[in-house]
């Protein structure tokens, strides 16, 4: 059980007779008729401290919802629905707010970051999904690739430690001032984890959750996983998960909680779980599966703000946070707390915005930082 993650260096008995004689040679010396020589530097006497352990989850927004593509059940509509959502997460701009996440990024430094809806989006000019041609490969947006390289412009240095692919869904879409024509639009999604570069990184895993949202009409499945590593931060391991648990679909959601937690249970490492887990705390079926499990939210440690972390409007243009539930948590297990831990939302304040208006995801990011008092 880990009750202090700071550390302070002592000095022996024999360290502090050594700088005693130096100082008092430096003394004898300034009183002969020597040349005249500097007193030793001695070593600081203030403790040295271990920084704290700070976590962060962040759904990063694909930048429109899917509800009205996979809502449909005539065919001849899909097309045309699909286009609206293409377009739509074009307007949402996600490189300017990728450069104002890295920018929250560096104000907080985490070791360890937790992302969702990290996705990748291709296209392929004229389409052939409809005949059963090949996927579509050129890249719109890498979002990963994007945010990396926004992290790289704030002169971070993190590391994609581990990732795992969910969703991997192509449909056709109408093509721009034709009703016969059509592209292939094709959206991958991903569960990542970032790791600061000074911490050691082992162990990855990832997985997909055996319960899946079906769209029948459509034919398609929306795959959900999760993705682990072993993380050691000044000389601790810890055994750190990120998964985005289902929207649609209560059962199909408490049966991927039930995966993970089942996958967990003999981990005797300390467990950080990062998360969209789309269950608002603290009522929701999902959330108290979690407790149930050992699971403590590191919000409960903060008895200030509500910690609401969704949703903005679908185009992010609201000008006051329409947050109203907290569905991006922090757990942890096998983990005494320190005495303080603080936990707190960002990019959910006016100032956070982009210059556009634009907020920089639906969601807020959480925060959590494990400090001794």
């Amino acid at each position: 059980m880990l009750k202090n993650l700071n550390v302070y260096s002592r000095y022996s008995k024999f360290e502090s007779s050594i700088k005693i004689v130096l100082l008092l040679f430096g003394i004898l010396l300034s009183f002969s008729g020597c040349e005249r020589i500097s007193t030793p530097m001695l070593p600081d006497e203030g403790p040295s401290e271990i920084e704290p352990l700070t976590v962060m989850t962040y759904n990063v927004y694909v930048g429109t919802g899917i509800e009205s593509v996979v809502g449909i059940t005539n065919l001849l509509e899909v097309p045309a629905a699909v286009a609206g959502a293409y377009t739509k997460v074009i307007a949402s701009d996600f490189p300017g707010r990728a450069a104002q996440i890295a920018a929250l990024i560096k104000t907080h430094r985490p070791h360890i970051i937790g992302l969702q809806e990290i996705s990748l989006l291709r296209r392929q000019s004229p389409g052939d999904r409809l005949t059963g041609g090949e996927p579509a490969e050129e890249v719109v947006l890498d979002f990963l690739e994007i945010l990396m390289d926004a992290l790289q412009a704030e002169g971070l240095n993190y590391q994609v430690a581990a990732k795992v692919q969910n969703a991997d869904v192509e449909m056709p879409m109408s093509a721009e001032g034709s009703f016969t024509q059509y592209d292939d639009i094709r959206l991958t999604d991903f569960d990542v984890i970032l790791a600061r570069s000074d911490v050691t990184v082992s162990r990855p895993m990832s997985a997909n959750y055996d319960e899946a949202f079906a769209v029948e009409a459509l034919f398609l499945e929306i795959l959900r996983g999760y993705v682990a590593i072993d993380a050691t931060i000044s000389g601790v391991t810890y055994r750190v998960v990120n998964t985005h648990l289902e929207f649609f679909g209560q059962d199909i959601r408490i049966a991927q909680a039930q995966q993970l937690i089942d996958s967990l249970e003999s981990e005797t490492l300390p467990i950080i779980l990062l998360g969209d887990f789309n269950t608002p705390a603290p009522d929701s079926t999902t959330y108290q599966m979690l407790l149930a499990a050992g699971y403590v939210d590191t919000w409960q440690m903060d008895s200030e703000g509500t910690g609401y972390t969704c949703c903005q409007a679908s185009q992010l243009q609201n000008e006051v946070s329409e947050h109203y539930e907290r569905i991006d948590q922090i757990f942890v297990r096998n983990l005494e707390l320190p005495t303080a831990v603080m936990t707190y939302t960002i990019g959910d304040k006016p100032a956070d915005r982009l210059p556009s208006g634009l907020w920089p995801s639906d969601h807020a990011g959480v925060v959590a930082h494990f400090a001794s008092e």
